[in-house]
């Protein structure tokens, strides 16, 4: 997946726009859908999806798959903000928040219409904020971050450490993948106790090889003179569009006035 993304941060169509004005505008909007409410925020998405599928190019079903993990880890936490539970003899001062629920013994659980708005909410932020991420990692290349990030006198040491978390992520998921197609050619995951047991041998190969991984990293870089920095080169032209920063800014000041109206 990793080398699908690269190659959409290279060749997105909004690749020569100066990245300080991407990031500029992913950021502001950021901070915009952290404090409007729902509908500013669901227009924020539809904006967002809107620079990033028609203006940068990228594959719609690639944007809503990625868009679509953020909403299966966002529903794993749902649960814990619908359900409360009192206890049996104070189902009384619950009525008006209660929609539905059941006894269990002493304890009586239900779901919350309180909680149903906040989950709302909180999804919705989620969701919008998730858009703008997206959008600079579709349409701006890690490298452009790296060089926007040092003009910015973001400290090297962060700089730094985002370069190796951004490569030693994807070699994780690179080593995985690899180690499951062998073990398929080999038969695994069959059944559910070869499901196990393949699994087993996944989780134990992987630290090795991450670690072998690791080990080409450091001698290739020893190989090629590593004096501790990080050193990333770009020939691309950049430059600023005032037609994208007339529609950020207009775009930028509606939602805010739709918001404080």
């Amino acid at each position: 997946m990793h080398h699908h993304l690269d190659v959409y941060a290279y060749q997105n169509r909004l690749r020569p726009i100066a990245p300080v004005q991407k990031f500029g505008f992913a950021i502001v909007v950021l901070m915009i859908a952290l404090v409007v409410h729902p509908i500013p925020q669901f227009l924020i998405m539809v904006w967002l999806a809107v620079w990033t599928i028609a203006y940068a190019r990228i594959p719609a079903p690639v944007y809503f798959q990625l868009l679509a993990v953020a909403g299966i880890f966002l529903l794993t936490s749902i649960p814990a903000l619908v359900l409360n539970a009192v206890a049996i003899d104070q189902i009384a001062a619950i009525q008006n928040d209660e929609l539905q629920g059941v006894a269990i013994g002493s304890g009586y659980l239900f779901i919350s219409r309180s909680g149903i708005i906040q989950a709302f909410q909180i999804a919705m932020r989620s969701l919008s904020c998730t858009s703008c991420l997206l959008f600079i990692l579709f349409t701006i290349p890690f490298t452009d971050l790296l060089n926007l990030f040092r003009q910015l006198r973001v400290p090297t040491l962060i700089t730094e450490l985002l370069l190796l978390m951004y490569r030693f992520v994807f070699l994780f998921f690179d080593v995985v993948t690899e180690l499951q197609f062998a073990q398929q050619a080999r038969g695994g995951y069959r059944t559910r106790k070869r499901w196990m047991h393949s699994v087993g041998l996944l989780i134990s190969q992987l630290l090795v090889r991450s670690l072998h991984h690791y080990r080409d990293f450091s001698l290739a870089l020893n190989a090629r003179g590593f004096n501790g920095t990080f050193e990333v080169y770009s020939t691309q032209k950049h430059y600023y569009s005032k037609r994208y920063a007339i529609e950020s800014v207009l775009g930028c000041v509606g939602l805010l006035i739709l918001e404080f109206r």
